[in-house]
Parts: structure tokens; C-alpha cells; sequence
């Protein structure tokens, strides 16, 4: 583990935040993440992510963005997109 490397937000986080936060951390590649991909891979649905996802956020393990996109019903609509903080995703490629 790199001495730039905090668990402490992790201790007090939730085990879906915890889930969730994993999936950010293995799968995600620093990218944009939406929260029906997060839900999908940790077997939630889009309600059951959203809480948890804010949790993160409030922490300081990630970071998101609202999107006007193209929904899957031809309309477009807000999307919230999930990400890593930038600085921990650099470190970690480092």
C-alpha cells in the first residue's frame, strides 16, 4: 500500500457504498461510470445505487457529473455519471 494511500473514509461507508466503491476502483479505469453500469455490476437496481453512490461522494471517494443525454427511449434525459477522484486515479497509476 503507497503511504498516499487513506482507508479511513472506507471504515465508515455503508457495504453497498463499499461495493459500489470497488467496482469503481476495478472496473472503471478512472472513467465515467453511470450509476445503472454500477448498479448492474454489483447487482443492484438504480435506486438500491443511488444513495450509496452519493455516500461516496460525500466521503471524497468519488465524483460525479449530471449529463443531458440520449435515454434509452429516444428522449433525451438527466444521467449522474460516477468517477474516482482524478488525484486517485493518478496515484494509482503511478
Amino acid at each position: 500500500m503507497s503511504p498516499h494511500t487513506h482507508i479511513s473514509p472506507a471504515l465508515g461507508i455503508s457495504d453497498r457504498a463499499f461495493r459500489l466503491y470497488c467496482h469503481l476502483v476495478l472496473e472503471s479505469n478512472g472513467g465515467w461510470v453511470t450509476v445503472q453500469d454500477a448498479a448492474d455490476a454489483c447487482n443492484l437496481t438504480n435506486h438500491q445505487a443511488r444513495e450509496p453512490l452519493s455516500e461516496l461522494r460525500e466521503a471524497g471517494m468519488a465524483e460525479s457529473r449530471r449529463v443531458y443525454e440520449m435515454g434509452a427511449h429516444g428522449r433525451k434525459t438527466w444521467h449522474v455519471h460516477f468517477r474516482l477522484p482524478q488525484e486517485t486515479t493518478s496515484e494509482a497509476a503511478a
